[in-house]
């Protein structure tokens, strides 16, 4: 599932690609009978209210809150996307083949790559470029919310921003003090007490911080909140200088993947020696909240 840093990578590219473009045409083939009722595009009935909504609209900002990216129109309506496990959104022209209800990117490149061909969902805009979400497990929500306040009601339980300059350590305490009983690699990937840290960063967290991820959280020292402070920030910011992690799917708006994926210290590297100087461990890999969990079986207690 892209983290933090592959939708902050998202964000920041797609403000500088789509904002000022005029929505004149949207298209999707979500389609299931679970969401019926349910403000999602993938219950027909709200995708129709959901185009009505958004046509001739121009995209004013788009921003990002924990893994949502938030597409602002001058309605001051917002649209809602979550990419889930295999979400992620192109830029590109694309043509739409009606027979076989499928979208092509016009462009030879990145936008050709594989796992960039699963479209089930276009934004057409009015000089003719396209928004494009490839989504091979169709896990992906997309709603519009009506207007800022409406977007805060929408987050509000989910957990302060790790990378903003007012997170410390007490406040990582605080947060993850809530479940004292819990795991620590599953309370850091809990949304509603920090966000933005799923499977992948925090194995990269605990690894750099020498905690062993089935530690409790009542047993975390206030010295190593300090140092799990510094590696979350350090870690995250490191992703996004690579441009997010692309060990799975993920591809940024161009169509180009991340190079995150060769810089793991844990994440996927089974039975490998650890990477830490003097460290003899090898890196072991074990099942915590049904997510594959990898820590070096040395060098983290």
């Amino acid at each position: 599932m892209p983290e933090l840093p592959e939708v902050h990578t998202t964000t920041t590219m797609l403000h500088k690609k789509i904002c000022g473009k005029v929505i004149s045409d949207t298209w999707s083939n979500y389609k299931s009978p679970h969401y019926v009722g349910k403000e999602n595009i993938k219950d027909v009935s709200y995708f129709k209210k959901f185009k009505k909504e958004i046509l001739n609209k121009k995209i004013t900002e788009v921003s990002r809150r924990g893994k949502n990216i938030v597409v602002e129109i001058e309605s001051g309506a917002h649209i809602v996307i979550h990419m889930k496990m295999t979400g992620h959104l192109l830029c590109g022209t694309y043509s739409y083949n009606k027979k076989e209800d499928v979208w092509r990117a016009k462009e030879q490149g990145p936008l050709q790559d594989p796992f960039n061909q699963f479209i089930h969902f276009v934004l057409v805009f009015s000089d003719g470029t396209h928004l494009a979400f490839s989504d091979m497990r169709k896990f992906a929500t997309i709603s519009l919310v009506e207007n800022k306040k409406a977007v805060l009601e929408k987050f509000k339980t989910l957990g302060p921003e790790p990378l903003e300059r007012s997170f410390d350590w007490k406040i990582l305490k605080t947060c993850l003090s809530k479940k004292p009983k819990q795991k620590i690699k599953t309370t850091l990937m809990d949304q509603n007490l920090v966000v933005g840290i799923g499977n992948i960063y925090s194995d990269e967290v605990l690894w750099a911080s020498k905690v062993h991820p089935e530690r409790t959280v009542e047993k975390i020292k206030d010295a190593e909140y300090k140092t799990l402070t510094k590696n979350i920030k350090d870690i995250l910011s490191k992703g996004i200088n690579f441009g997010g992690d692309s060990m799975s799917d993920y591809r940024n708006p161009d169509g180009l993947p991340g190079e995150f994926q060769l810089h793991h210290n844990a994440y996927r590297r089974t039975n490998k020696k650890c990477n830490r100087k003097k460290c003899e461990g090898i890196i072991k890999r074990i099942v915590l909240g049904g997510r594959g969990t990898h820590y070096c079986n040395t060098c983290q207690r």
